[in-house]
């Protein structure tokens, strides 16, 4: 045997092998097959299209799921990567309109699996949609751009009398202020009054009872109760007298206004 032919020999053997290896992984071409020797060429076998058989698909299916790490579950995995989250109905809701306009919107047309034209309205729908516009915005643009303009109007108006009547109280808050200190001033002394008259009230009935005689002591608190009510009775009677000698005094100044409004007549004068 000469060296060629114990070249194509074993070239044959290698091609032959090669065919046997990937006969379950590749699928042979039906056009431009290339041919050595009765058999296809080992360059024409590596551009061949692989096909892969159900087994190695559950297997490549295997290895991509142990990969998964993120701890996800299928929904927000899908979610992650801009798929939809359910590729079949889970809910009642996912063969709704409304769900599926939202898939629609959200990952297009891949993720529905029937027309685009589902998600226009029905002729019932456009007619309830008019009717809700009708009744929501009666206004034609005009008018409620005249209502807005009028509301703004009244706002500023509103704000304007505000401020004059924030302006106007800023103007007597130093009255107020010295009024409000008069006030208090004088509750200070009312104060300071009642506790000098108490303070001599004690006073005058221990020296009626005797020092000795405690505050607390059910005599002391009888006397004292008896020494108020005879103060009470002293005011009520001055404040009677008071307002007696106010009214005589208002009296006595209408009779003078009415003798001196009384003109007598003259001697020259006749008399009537």
């Amino acid at each position: 045997m000469n060296l060629k032919a114990l070249f194509n020999f074993n070239t044959f053997l290698y091609i032959r092998r090669q065919n046997i290896l990937n006969s379950r992984y590749f699928t042979s071409k039906t056009e431009n097959d290339v041919i050595v020797d009765g058999k296809k060429s080992i360059y024409e076998i590596a551009e061949e299209t692989p096909i892969y058989d159900h087994d190695q698909q559950e297997k490549i299916n295997e290895i991509e799921k142990k990969r998964d790490k993120s701890r996800l579950n299928p929904n927000h995995r899908n979610i992650l990567f801009g798929q939809r989250p359910y590729n079949e109905s889970v809910k009642w809701f996912h063969n709704t309109v409304k769900y599926k306009k939202r898939m629609l919107g959200r990952y297009g047309m891949k993720a529905v699996e029937v027309p685009a034209g589902f998600a226009w309205p029905t002729p019932e729908e456009v007619e309830d949609m008019k009717e809700y516009e009708r009744v929501a915005y009666p206004y034609s643009i005009q008018e409620e751009w005249a209502r807005i303009e009028e509301k703004k109007r009244q706002q500023a108006e509103a704000i304007k009398a505000r401020e004059d009547d924030i302006s106007q109280k800023m103007a007597k808050l130093g009255k107020w202020i010295n009024d409000l200190n008069t006030r208090l001033a004088k509750k200070e002394a009312d104060l300071l009054e009642a506790k000098k008259h108490k303070e001599r009230l004690i006073e005058e009935v221990r020296y009626q009872l005797g020092f000795d005689v405690p505050i607390h002591d059910e005599k002391f608190k009888a006397a004292m109760a008896e020494k108020e009510k005879e103060e009470k009775k002293k005011l009520k009677e001055a404040k009677k007298k008071l307002k007696e000698e106010k009214m005589l005094a208002k009296l006595n100044e209408l009779s003078q206004t009415n003798d001196n409004a009384t003109t007598v007549p003259s001697s020259d004068e006749p008399i009537k």
